[in-house]
């Protein structure tokens, strides 16, 4: 539309259009939307967005991280506390979880395969979601035993395990969080253009 038909008064009756039910308006031209159509978009939408937000998170995280040239013995509590976020916000998306009808779908754990392809890099994911699942969202019990110690004498060691990551497992979860935030652009984008479509 051009600047001069912006500055044409409007033939619209707008008072007439205020006061109309939806029952009033004309859709004829306009195709209905189906069940399935409804269906898909409030499950596959909510699910591709909130997993690459949880992603795009953990990427800020090891990011910070890295550009603090964490760890070092100065700031340590800051650094576990980066890590913390890190490894929760990573493994978010790869646990257990509901859709908005309350049923459950399929964690992105689903398709580790099609996007984690180094040895190095399946072992960091596994070691992650163990190290959220055993020491961040829960304290289980057997995260923090010693092989070979006894338990059962009276004289009992409580400790909190090593769970700070390294600059170099820092690193390279940066660049697996990359790759899946890259795997979910794609059905992102199909839906967009599929909604576009519609519309």
């Amino acid at each position: 539309m051009s600047v001069r038909n912006l500055k044409k008064k409007s033939e619209t009756d707008w008072d007439r259009v205020d006061r109309m039910t939806d029952d009033e308006i004309d859709m004829s031209d306009i195709p209905a939307l189906t069940d399935a159509f409804f269906e898909r978009a409030t499950t596959v939408l909510p699910r591709i967005y909130i997993d690459r937000l949880d992603l795009i998170e953990a990427r800020k995280f090891a990011r910070y991280i890295l550009d603090k040239g964490w760890p070092n013995e100065e700031e340590e509590l800051a650094h576990a506390a980066f890590n913390t976020a890190l490894i929760i916000s990573y493994a978010k998306p790869f646990s257990l979880k509901y859709d908005l009808k309350g049923q459950r779908e399929l964690p992105l754990d689903e398709q580790v395969a099609d996007v984690l392809i180094e040895k190095e890099e399946i072992g960091l994911h596994k070691a992650i979601k163990e190290m959220r699942d055993e020491s961040f969202a829960h304290s289980d019990a057997r995260s923090h035993l010693f092989d070979n110690l006894d338990y059962n004498s009276k004289q009992m060691l409580f400790f909190k395990p090593e769970l700070l990551l390294s600059k170099s497992q820092t690193s390279l979860l940066a660049t697996m969080i990359q790759k899946w935030i890259n795997h979910l652009d794609t059905p992102r984008a199909k839906f967009k253009e599929s909604r576009s479509r519609i519309n």
